[in-house]
């Protein structure tokens, strides 16, 4: 999982494949979010989320129950 580049909607990595680059071989996902935009590009610019846990209040998560 991580966070669509366009809205910073959920996001679900959906495919990876590693490109051949004259500075060497880089890693690229297709990733597609919940309002359905989608994306090729390097994983290097991908955001991960971490999953919510139950009275964690960083980065301003309300705490779950």
């Amino acid at each position: 999982m991580t966070s669509c580049p366009e809205c910073g909607a959920i996001a679900e990595i959906v495919d990876r494949h590693v490109l051949q680059s004259t500075d060497g071989p880089i890693e690229h996902a297709r990733v597609r979010c919940v309002d359905r935009h989608s994306f090729f590009m390097p994983t290097a610019g991908l955001e991960r989320t971490q999953p919510a846990v139950a009275g964690d209040r960083r980065a301003g998560r309300p705490a779950t129950r």
